[in-house]
């Protein structure tokens, strides 16, 4: 559920990673027959709005799927994604009957995260077009989610923060969890080559990626995210070659050799990998070793008051659900286990 109240903290960039794992394919055209889900006090929940809120979600790698396979996994997860919309539907209700208001700054500045999110490869207009909108009416749902979001954060400051002895206890009880393992994060531009690629290839794309860093020596590193949004073969493109923080033995070889051994803010040498050729850019080191109260206190914060703030939610909505009027139809019910007969 609070994925999807998370508006356009959907996470799209992130979520373009999965293209790592299934094969580029081209768009088919979405299936043609729109089931009925549920109600939500007489208001309809289709199995369109449900490939609808799986686009606003995953964004256009969903239709970098096979075909098939793309319909298996929508077919998978329809019962819980029409759950989270009988939530979303209540509680939007509930925004708009407390008459919570959203920010209409908050609303440009997302709608410019989502359209920088994009890979260069998809226009904002198609991208919104797969999902059945225009712009007005993508611009009304997001609209939509941020007052959601905007009553949920109501309920949720309602929870009272805990104090520095509840923090330093919790701190203490759980000072294992506080360990640190050496890790960076850090960027990277991927020119990709084949295994079976010749040699002419392979020149090109070396000298394409020798030209990229010596622009990039000369600007200091500055633009690094702008020329991996613009020539990165990898799904990290979309996030300006952000691959976020990583440890050791979790990427490839030579890729991890390069990335623990360049320092911070530098662009290294072009690394050679089974992949293609990577330039290596390092925005964070962290050492191993027992992390300080000071360095956590955020993080004790969440710990505490997340699980505080799902049970909340949780009972919210079940009191919403309690008024409302939810049909569900036998698409989106469990399977009832027959009880048997006593002998």
């Amino acid at each position: 559920m609070f994925k999807l109240l998370h508006a356009l903290a959907y996470s799209l960039a992130t979520l373009f990673s999965i293209s790592l794992l299934i094969a580029a394919e081209e768009n088919s055209k979405p299936s043609t027959e729109n089931q009925e889900l549920a109600t939500v006090n007489g208001k309809k929940i289709t199995s369109a709005d449900v490939e609808r809120a799986l686009r606003m979600r995953y964004g256009p790698s969903i239709d970098q799927m096979p075909a098939d396979q793309r319909a298996n996994a929508i077919k998978q997860v329809t019962p819980r994604m029409a759950e989270e919309l009988i939530s979303r539907n209540l509680l939007l209700e509930a925004a708009k009957s407390t008459k919570t208001k959203s920010n209409p700054e908050e609303l440009k500045k997302t709608l410019e995260q989502i359209k920088g999110s994009l890979p260069p490869n998809i226009k904002f207009a198609d991208y919104i077009k797969k999902m059945g909108h225009t712009e007005k009416s993508f611009e009304a749902e997001v609209t939509e989610e941020l007052l959601i979001n905007a009553h949920v954060q109501e309920k949720l400051n309602s929870i009272a923060a805990p104090t520095d002895a509840e923090m330093k206890e919790f701190y203490e009880k759980n000072k294992g969890s506080f360990n640190s393992k050496e890790s960076i994060t850090a960027s990277h531009i991927l020119l990709k080559t084949d295994p079976g690629s010749d040699e002419k290839v392979k020149s090109e794309k070396l000298k394409t990626i020798q030209k990229l860093r010596e622009q990039l020596i000369t600007a200091k590193g500055s633009g690094f995210d702008k020329l991996a949004k613009e020539h990165s073969d990898c799904p990290s493109s979309a996030r300006g070659g952000d691959l976020g923080a990583f440890g050791r033995g979790q990427m490839v070889p030579a890729f991890e050799k390069a990335a623990f051994t360049q320092k911070v803010g530098e662009v290294g040498e072009i690394v050679e990998t089974q992949f293609g050729y990577h330039l290596i850019k390092v925005t964070k080191k962290t050492e191993s070793g027992q992390r300080k109260f000071e360095e956590v206190k955020e993080e004790i914060i969440q710990k505490i008051t997340g699980p505080k703030g799902q049970k909340t939610m949780q009972n919210y909505i079940a009191g919403l659900e309690s008024k409302a009027n939810i049909t569900r139809s036998s698409a989106i019910k469990p399977e009832e286990t027959p009880v048997p007969k006593k002998p």
